[in-house]
């Protein structure tokens, strides 16, 4: 997901993802995330990181970091 376009349904797919494991209960998070795969918890982690940024951009209305 890092240094290309996200399409659209990128954006709405990592929102999804970063709504429903931010969530959880932290134990629930855990068991979630431990049924995956590395390369598919790694791909859920990154759909989540990017539902954050998304978030703080629209929040915020500055890149990702920045105040």
């Amino acid at each position: 997901m890092f240094g290309k376009k996200k399409s659209e349904e990128d954006a709405i797919d990592a929102a999804v993802v970063h709504v429903l494991l931010s969530g959880m209960r932290p134990e629930h998070r855990q068991g979630v995330l431990s049924q995956l795969n590395d390369n598919d918890r790694r791909q859920v982690l990154n759909a989540e990181l990017e539902g954050r940024k998304d978030q703080w951009e629209r929040k915020n209305g500055t890149e990702w970091g920045q105040s």
